[in-house]
């Protein structure tokens, strides 16, 4: 990446300083967003129908006292069901499979230590996938279905893992020594894209699903990025910053940056995931007046603050780690 396009970046995050007011403002004058989760499933009304059946979005919530679980929404917020319901352990990081008729996610067995489990898109059918005995996150289907990516800590490193979608032919395909996280695969299924912090600063790298052929791709040295996310079309990537946790996008080999709304100081936003059409971006944040994780949408390079819409209602719960339906 060019230095100009470092420069803008910098420039992106600490330009700024919108009031943090006028955007909660805007948040709290939505009158049909957020809307508060349904208790369960069978009890949601209205909305998207089915799950799967349309346009939804999956993420991790915790509300009315309870462990997280796994709920879907539809992508103006309304209609929030709970899919899962064992306030034993937690559930976290879903992801929609291509067809959107299954999801995979993370489910604790107990300390740190998770695995990761698959459903139908209603939350039936729930069957573990791993079993490795250790923390394993981030899971990301690939564009064809037959195979997940994702993170498991070995030692004290985190490396990258490919497994079959059915929890066979488990493989290993990182080595490096540190962090290596947040794999994503290119539209195409051809390329993994992920953060590493091999090169001293955690930055977007790219290799093939076996693992060869590691490229660095977005060269975020002096400010961080992680989390990468493509766009539907694969023109762009959406990226979390170190220092702020803002989220940015990056048009690939145009040296373009746009931010998906103003930086907001002291707050923290991550987990981005883009709209079917790829004009919008979903994520993650503590911009809101109570200070706990909601899900909020935004458009790239739109920095007016009104243009950040908040979706959820959970504090003093919290909702992460959206995934958009395909």
């Amino acid at each position: 990446m060019s230095r100009s396009a470092l420069d803008f970046a910098r420039r992106t995050l600490v330009a700024g300083a919108f009031a943090i007011a006028a955007a909660l403002n805007a948040c709290s004058s939505d009158a049909s967003s957020p809307v508060a989760p349904e208790a369960s499933a069978s009890s949601a009304k209205g909305g998207g129908g089915k799950p799967g059946s349309a346009e939804s979005v999956l993420f991790a919530g915790n509300a009315f006292d309870r462990s997280p679980e796994i709920y879907s929404m539809n992508p103006d917020g309304s209609n929030v069901r709970r899919l899962t319901n064992d306030s034993t352990t937690f559930k976290a990081e879903p992801d929609f499979a291509p067809g959107n008729r299954k999801f995979v996610f993370v489910r604790s067995t107990g300390g740190i230590s998770s695995e990761l489990w698959t459903a139908n898109a209603d939350g039936s059918k729930q069957t573990q996938l791993t079993s490795l005995e250790t923390r394993v996150y981030q899971p990301r289907y690939s564009p064809d279905g037959s195979k997940i990516a994702f993170v498991a800590d070995v030692e004290f490193d985190s490396e990258i893992f490919v497994i079959n979608a059915d929890g066979t032919g488990l493989l290993q395909i990182t080595y490096e020594p540190g962090e290596n996280n947040s794999p994503t695969w290119t539209p195409d299924g051809a390329r993994i894209t992920f953060e590493s912090s091999r090169g001293g600063s955690q930055s977007i790298y790219s290799m093939t699903a076996g693992g060869l052929d590691v490229k660095l791709l977005l060269d975020c040295t002096g400010f961080g990025c992680r989390q990468p996310a493509y766009s539907p079309d694969g023109t762009k990537i959406a990226v979390t910053t170190n220092n702020d946790s803002n989220v940015l996008v990056f048009e690939i080999g145009q040296n373009v940056i746009r931010s998906v709304g103003p930086q907001m100081t002291g707050s923290r936003s991550s987990h981005p995931t883009w709209t079917k059409d790829g004009t919008r971006v979903l994520f993650d944040s503590n911009r809101g007046i109570e200070g706990t994780r909601e899900l909020y949408v935004g458009t790239p390079g739109d920095l007016d603050p009104t243009s950040i819409r908040r979706l959820t209602l959970f504090s003093p719960g919290e909702a992460r780690t959206p995934s958009y339906s395909h």
